[in-house]
């Protein structure tokens, strides 16, 4: 065995870590078939079983057990490699990937990526959606803004002004059902918040107020329904000061109750960060988002 596949490897690193050859292969991007092919062959080559097979799935043995450290050892240089080339590229034309949560990525960046667009047309911008944190290191995005301050020392951040909040309720709300002047009237009204995610009970619960999930009468994960749902009179609900004002209809609440902020920031990988064109978006993000919410 005088050569082997960086691919092979990889592909066990995946399985290994998956469990699963359906999951490896989706992953992957390639069948399961081919998947089981290939894994057959690393054995083949290694002379050695890397896996146990059974109706219940795969099984590391122990020698394929050993074996893991390495493979991820592998995996990340690999990561760091394609990292480092992509850092030292000073050509403007490409794609850009940004990661985003659901309100930022619905109410901020559309207009932001519209304008620089405008300025820079030779670069294409990817934006991913996601209340997870994407992985930076594995270029799942080149960008992202996030809500909390990254504490991998590898990660560039930029601090971005705070995010205001505040209690909201639309006109037609507040005509019908009038406006609570403290946090204890507030538990007599409709209240929109949270399905499985208990942030914003733990937030009502900060500022002294006991909240329980039968409180909410209307729930949903997705940020942007809270929002609509308010909008059009569902209830009260608790976002962003700096989209409140975007719409008339909406009204803040009990502005007296300081409610705590979102830190904002925007990260890259340091690997990437003189990336001319990740560096170009970088800055013109921040100039926007710095004026935005000033």
């Amino acid at each position: 065995m005088n050569h082997l596949s960086w691919e092979l490897i990889q592909i066990f690193s995946s399985v290994a870590k998956l469990g699963s050859l359906s999951k490896a292969a989706k992953a992957l991007n390639i069948s399961q078939p081919t998947l089981s092919r290939q894994i057959a062959l690393l054995e083949k080559k290694l002379q050695i079983t890397l896996f146990e097979r059974s109706t219940q799935g795969l099984k590391l043995t122990d020698l394929g057990a050993k074996l893991i450290e390495s493979s991820e050892m592998m995996q990340q240089a690999s990561e760091q490699f394609v990292r480092t080339a992509s850092g030292s590229i000073m050509s403007l034309a490409g794609n850009v990937r940004v990661s985003a949560n659901e309100v930022i990525g619905l109410y901020y960046l559309p207009e932001a990526i519209a304008e620089f667009n405008q300025s820079y047309p030779e670069i294409q911008v990817e934006i991913d959606i996601s209340n997870q944190s994407t992985s930076l290191h594995k270029r799942d995005a080149d960008i992202a803004l996030r809500m909390f301050r990254p504490t991998q020392p590898e990660l560039f951040a930029k601090r971005l002004p705070n995010i205001e909040l505040n209690f909201v309720a639309s006109n037609d709300y507040l005509s019908k059902h009038g406006s609570p002047k403290n946090l204890q009237e507030i538990e007599q009204h409709t209240l929109i918040g949270y399905d499985k995610d208990p942030q914003f009970i733990k937030l009502i619960k900060q500022l002294g107020l006991p909240v329980v999930e039968k409180d909410f009468y209307l729930k949903t994960d997705f940020l942007p329904l809270q929002i609509e749902l308010a909008r059009k009179g569902a209830g009260i609900t608790i976002t962003h000061k700096h989209l409140i004002q975007q719409w008339d209809e909406l009204n803040e609440l009990m502005t007296e109750i300081k409610l705590p902020h979102l830190e904002f920031w925007l990260v890259c990988h340091a690997d990437v960060q003189h990336n001319r064109r990740i560096r170009v978006l970088m800055s013109f993000l921040t100039t926007y988002l710095e004026k935005l919410l000033s």
